[in-house]
């Protein structure tokens, strides 16, 4: 999907890029969080990790341990005391209120009130950076787990909602963009190309033109602008549209090797055109869709499937599982090799039946390098039939009120 991404900026001062606004990039399975200050220490935010620090000369991370009181004590006294361990180098010693730890930043054991325990390997880290002389304002480049998900609803009469679900650390007012793409599994190293253009303090730049270089503009990209990431998880409505039209069909896919003398229930699809003129006309991400059933005037999701990444002008196919109303079998009668022709033939005969009291759409497909109709006739209670097929490629539909009886001949080149 090819979609420029927009953003709004404070330009280089100094030939080193600046902004006064924290940015987020939630991709499928990582957050990056850029933050400006123009101070000398950062509080790391709980859950991140520093990936690079630029517009600073150096910078180092250092741990702040929470104050309690503790005693040196010697291991050799505690030797023949019943203990539990209950963390990594951390003991509870029976029958009292004692914990027992090793402190590595003396380098000793100690004792401490069980109250404490918490606050033992408890730390927080922060960034102390020496700027340049000229430098007011740093860029510092963080990392977390997090995941976003698009989530679709659609009801009976057309309307549709796209909405994205995000998990995240919450960092509160930030510039969010939702990035579909895995920052860990892409050939791409989002991270490293960022660092490289957010270091290059000879040119004039912005942020917008580090961001389309390192995220590459066809990576679609959702901006949802300045928000207040005050959650772990939030939801937000992107849009909602008015599909005009759409068509549930009872879909049958076949192939050289099929032969079912039982009937068998059809795939019903929903097949959607992503375009303006049927009132959609928006790029679809992979994600999850709610269909909606009418219930005494009521509107509940009823089924849920996928929608795979669908850009506009494609058509949706939404699969809804089983269909109760149309069942079909499929008799292999014949195959027979043609030498003269260098050709093989494969006599079908194909049963559906429409179990409702409403017409039905069918449809029927099979795909198959050089595979072609020779011969085909249909019986029974059909209308409309739309035939598609060409060579390589067997695709047509029509409406079933009945019973239909079809004898296809399937011919395909051998060579």
């Amino acid at each position: 999907m090819n979609k420029k991404i927009l953003i709004s900026m404070i330009f280089v001062v100094l030939g080193i890029i600046t902004f006064t606004q924290t940015y987020t990039f939630l991709f499928r399975d990582a957050q990056l969080y850029y933050v400006p200050t123009d101070q000398t220490t950062f509080q790391v935010p709980s859950g991140f990790e520093v990936l690079w620090v630029s517009g600073a000369n150096t910078w180092r991370l250092e741990k702040n341990y929470q104050q309690f009181s503790f005693k040196i004590v010697s291991l050799e006294d505690y030797k023949n005391k019943p203990i539990q361990q209950i963390d990594e180098n951390i003991f509870k010693i029976d029958g009292t209120n004692d914990i027992l730890f090793y402190n590595s930043q003396i380098n000793h054991w100690c004792i401490t009130n069980e109250k404490n325990k918490d606050k033992i390997t408890a730390a927080t880290v922060k960034v102390v950076l020496e700027k340049p002389k000229n430098s007011k304002t740093s860029i510092i480049a963080l990392k977390t787990s997090g995941t976003w998900k698009t989530v679709y609803e659609m009801k009976k009469d057309g309307t549709f909602k796209k909405n994205v679900e995000i998990e995240g650390k919450a960092v509160g007012t930030t510039n969010l963009y939702l990035v579909n793409e895995y920052l860990n599994l892409s050939t791409r190293d989002y991270v490293g190309n960022t660092k490289a253009l957010a270091l290059g303090s000879d040119r004039t730049t912005d942020f917008q033109s580090v961001v389309e270089e390192a995220i590459l503009t066809q990576t679609y990209t959702i901006n949802l602008g300045s928000i207040k990431f005050v959650s772990d998880t939030m939801n937000f409505s992107i849009s909602e549209n008015r599909v005009l039209s759409y068509e549930d069909r009872n879909v049958i896919t076949f192939n050289l090797y099929t032969n079912l003398q039982d009937f068998t229930k059809t795939r019903l699809v929903r097949y959607i055109e992503n375009t303006t003129y049927n009132g959609l006309g928006i790029d679809l991400p992979y994600g999850e869709v709610w269909i909606y059933e009418q219930y005494n005037d009521k509107n509940f999701p009823t089924k849920k499937s996928n929608i795979f990444d669908t850009p506009v002008g494609d058509m949706v196919k939404i699969d809804l599982g089983e269909s109760w109303d149309v069942q079909y079998k499929i008799e292999k009668l014949s195959d027979v090799e043609v030498k003269t022709s260098d050709s093989r033939m494969i006599d079908f005969l194909i049963i559906i039946k429409n179990f409702s009291d409403k017409i039905r759409v069918v449809q029927i497909s099979a795909t198959s390098p050089n595979i072609e109709i020779d011969q085909m006739t249909m019986d029974g209670g059909y209308r409309g039939l739309k035939d598609y097929s060409q060579t390589g490629k067997i695709d047509m539909s029509f409406e079933i009120t009945d019973e239909v009886k079809i004898r296809m001949t399937v011919k395909t080149t051998l060579n």
